[in-house]
């Protein structure tokens, strides 16, 4: 649908953006070392540790919170999912208006750890600890959508690939130990407690990580047309 002046213009932004990278070779070993990768990768593992824990064990939390039977404990335990769909939507249109993935990214790992660590806080008063829960699994799925569109504009194309399977790699270990540690966790503790605890620290610590993650500088082509920015 765009005219051949638009297609040129965002052609040329696309290449500008990848000129501000360093220049690669194109090795893959090359893209498993850059700081970027490492870093999304342990940004990756954390939050999926995170929300394979939460995914895993809700139901659990669940019935041991209200008593109800395998019917009523799944209707329940779909309510964080069901806010998800709309954070997702409502988010990847912000991200795609903005521009500005990282931003729809790191705000809602925070707030998730935050309501984790709420309803550690909460106990007993399952009615708190639950609407906290909510919040914590809407803000865990909210980031995917700008978050993978957000990995490619970090680095070169012939890096993205393999790059992206590193990290898609780290994030299901990241699956496995949190479903494992959390109910180690449990059955150890004979509480939950523990594991909102490692939960809402894993999610902290990814939030952080995104600051840590550095986006290539902008040519000048970049900054006159900031369509593709």
């Amino acid at each position: 649908w765009l005219n051949d002046t638009e297609k040129r213009t965002l052609l040329d932004t696309l290449d500008a953006e990848q000129r501000g990278f360093q220049k690669s070779t194109g090795s893959y070993l090359q893209a498993l070392r850059s700081r970027n990768v490492v870093l999304l990768s342990i940004q990756y593992f954390l939050w999926s540790l995170g929300i394979y824990g939460f995914v895993f064990w809700l139901p659990s939390i669940v019935k041991n919170g209200t008593g109800q039977g395998i019917g009523s404990t799944g209707l329940i335990a779909a309510i964080p999912y069901a806010f998800a769909v709309i954070a997702m939507l409502i988010n990847g249109r912000v991200s795609d208006k903005t521009g500005r993935r990282a931003r729809c990214v790191w705000p809602w790992l925070l707030v998730g750890g935050l309501a984790f660590y709420g309803s550690y806080v909460a106990g007993d008063h399952f009615l708190v600890a639950f609407a906290l829960l909510v919040v914590a699994g809407a803000c865990m799925y909210a980031p995917y959508g700008p978050y993978f569109a957000h990995i490619p504009e970090l680095l070169p194309r012939d890096q993205a690939a393999p790059s992206i399977a590193l990290v898609n790699s780290l994030g299901a270990v990241g699956g496995f130990a949190g479903s494992y540690l959390v109910g180690w966790l449990n059955g150890l503790t004979n509480s939950t407690d523990a594991s909102f605890l490692l939960m809402a620290a894993c999610l902290l610590a990814a939030a952080a990580i995104m600051f840590l993650v550095k986006a290539p500088k902008p040519t000048s082509a970049t900054a006159n047309h900031p369509v593709a920015a």
